[in-house]
């Protein structure tokens, strides 16, 4: 309690609680928090700096003591951007700018990885930090602000050492490759157009930074990078996916329908898979159904055997099997829809992959797609309609059960007439009424309310995979662990380990990795219009989608 106590104290720069405890005795060196981090450290992280003087001046604490991860006092006044402590700390505190923590980082990466550029610049110009150090995994600073999309530490970092702009890690990522896969497309038009960066460097398994944009679902980082680059769409990684494969396994679809629509093929990889095999393995129907009727071969096997209907089926994605067994046997004509009004709507949306997806494209998967179910006048069946709504409720089994109830429902028998008026008296209550609680009743609290963004995740997850219990452990199905190909979920994003992460001053790290969805990586660029046509010599949102519709 006591030891709790005193760090309390630090964090809220309580000195009086501090005093009192040093006059018990109680505070020394040898306290610790469990992750082996002094009051130095609390005070430091918390910007206290008169409580971190007296700790180290009256108190004699030690100013570079370490946590349990090698982290000193400055690497946590770095990590949480308190300038005014990091800079007593090297300058009184004996604490050095070239210090490392057990993973290798320095106070530079650290402010480069949490986006602090006041930091990064007092570091570069006055302290001889070395952004040319690597840690243990082969990051550099330029690789931490990348990956953050700090591009004002990247213009002081590539500013001070222009060499590294196209340093790999040992994972083989180069600066340009993180800002991909995390879609800072201002920070890929920086690289490539002002610093000489190399967009066709790969990754030690083959991955180029269009690769990951698709992976992740980076539409206008792919379009830029396809309009000003020489990257191509046939680009294949280790083994042999395309941006397609990327793409169809994590279900971005507008990402796979642009692609489809600027010419990319179907192909399979090394292992003999497509993208369609990716997209049934992952439960991803909307993908599935975009490349059926794009005249993807259902029949195709990869080097284990197995169609896509099988490794959906394997994976317990029991709509997506379903849909993938009921069109298999069916002519390519019969699985081509005609685009609706609604298709066409959506198409116009900001995050719809900048141009309209394919004339083929499947509308009945789009969320905004309705049907209708208005009966044709008179007698007569329009068989063409006929066959347009049973192939709708073959790709959608859920509508056509509702609807099979509704059609049963309105053939049944006709409803009674209505009751006599005055309606009868009800009968009495078989129980007394409940007394009333006495007054000092405690009401029970309203449940809180869960976010709109947490429910519409939900929502959304719930619609792309539609799971049952995976027959995996079925010794009689499918084997797919004797297999030697990997899944298709590779990030390289570089990390500082889970002591900083609970330091302060990153709110997306405690809301856990997620994958940034097309349409909000489209309005967050869209809210940054104004800062993109600031900057020299890039190209704005606007001038992008120009060039794709031209």
């Amino acid at each position: 309690m006591v030891v709790e106590k005193a760090f309390l104290a630090a964090r809220q720069g309580d000195i009086q609680t501090l005093k009192v405890l040093f006059a018990e005795k109680v505070l020394h060196k040898d306290v610790k928090d469990p992750l082996g981090a002094s009051p130095v450290h609390h005070a430091a992280r918390s910007g206290k700096l008169t409580c971190l003087r007296y700790l180290v001046e009256e108190a004699g604490l030690p100013g570079n003591c370490l946590a349990r991860n090698g982290a000193t006092p400055a690497h946590d006044a770095a990590a949480t951007g308190n300038l005014a402590c990091l800079q007593w700390l090297i300058t009184h505190g004996r604490c050095k700018a070239s210090d490392k923590d057990w993973s290798g980082a320095t106070v530079l990466h650290l402010a480069c990885r949490f986006s602090h550029h006041e930091i990064t610049d007092w570091l570069l110009k006055g302290q001889e930090a070395d952004p040319r150090v690597p840690t243990d995994t082969g990051v550099l600073p330029v690789h931490y602000a990348a990956a953050k999309g700090d591009l004002p530490s990247l213009r002081l970092l590539l500013g001070h050492s222009p060499g590294v702009v196209n340093t790999q890690t040992k994972n083989g990522a180069t600066p340009v490759y993180l800002a991909s896969q995390e879609g800072h497309l201002e920070v890929v038009q920086y690289l490539v157009k002002d610093c000489g960066a190399e967009p066709r460097i790969r990754a030690n398994d083959g991955m180029t930074p269009l690769h990951a944009a698709a992976q992740m679902g980076h539409t206008m980082v792919i379009v830029w990078l396809m309009s000003f680059t020489e990257v191509g769409l046939s680009d294949r990684d280790g083994d042999g996916a395309t941006a397609m494969h990327f793409a169809a396994s994590r279900g971005h679809a507008k990402v796979l329908s642009w692609l489809l629509l600027h010419g990319s093929e179907i192909a399979p990889d090394c292992w003999g898979g497509t993208p369609l095999h990716d997209a049934a393995e992952n439960g991803e129907l909307e993908c599935c159904q975009i490349l059926v009727v794009n005249g993807v071969d259902l029949g195709l096997r990869d080097k284990d055997g197995f169609t896509a209907a099988d490794l959906a089926e394997y994976n317990g994605h029991a709509q997506c099997a379903k849909y993938l067994r009921t069109v298999e046997n069916m002519s390519v004509g019969h699985r081509v829809l005609s685009r609706d009004p609604s298709a066409e709507q959506e198409c116009k949306q900001p995050d719809s992959g900048v141009s309209s997806p394919p004339a083929n494209y499947d509308s009945c998967s789009s969320s905004n797609a309705r049907r209708s179910t208005a009966p044709p006048a008179g007698n007569h069946m329009d068989p063409t309609r006929t066959d347009m709504d049973s192939y709708m409720d073959l790709l959608n089994p859920d509508l056509a059960t509702a609807a099979q109830r509704k059609d049963e429902g309105n053939c049944a028998s006709p409803s009674p007439p209505p009751p006599a008026f005055p309606p009868p008296r009800p009968l009495p209550a078989r129980h007394p009424a409940a007394p009333p609680p006495p007054p000092s009743y405690t009401a029970p609290s309203t449940p809180a309310d869960q976010a709109s963004a947490e429910i519409y995740l939900q929502v959304k997850s719930n619609l792309r995979h539609v799971e049952k219990d995976t027959p995996r452990n079925n010794p009689d199905r499918l084997r797919r662990a004797d297999s030697n190909r990997k899944s298709r979920n590779f990030n390289k994003q570089p990390s500082t380990g889970d002591y900083y992460k609970a330091l302060g001053s990153d709110p997306a790290e405690h809301r856990g990795a997620r994958a940034m969805v097309p349409n909000e990586q489209v309005s967050r660029l869209a809210l940054s219009t104004s800062t993109q046509r600031q900057a020299t010599g890039t190209y704005s949102a606007e001038r992008i989608l120009l060039c794709c519709r031209n």
